[in-house]
């Protein structure tokens, strides 16, 4: 006589099996490594600026590098204007600006 397991837990072992099967270890490409080496060198290369700005007593911050620049971030206060400026001023500085979307 065979042994009977409960449904769900032959449902969960089945699954798990199943899991260990479909999804194989992900490589990167040696195309994907390039371009994050490439766009690495280029974001340190560039001169970055974080500048904030008034129009009509609203505060905006905005990301500078080269000819770039991003969409302004705000409205803000002053005070949370030049809270915005330090934080990404320290975030270019760890992480470079290879993740800013510039237009």
């Amino acid at each position: 006589m065979t042994e009977r397991r409960p449904i769900y837990v032959a449902l969960q072992q089945d699954v798990a099996r199943d899991l260990q099967i479909i999804a194989p270890t992900q490589h990167h490409s040696k195309i994907v490594e390039f371009a994050k080496e490439v766009a690495e060198q280029e974001s340190h290369q560039m001169p970055t600026s974080v500048a904030i700005f008034s129009d009509s007593g609203r505060w905006y911050c905005q990301v500078r590098r080269g000819n770039e620049k991003t969409r302004p971030m705000g409205p803000y206060t002053k005070r949370e204007a030049e809270r915005v400026q330090e934080v990404r001023r320290a975030l270019i500085a760890k992480r470079g600006t290879a993740r800013i979307m510039f237009e």
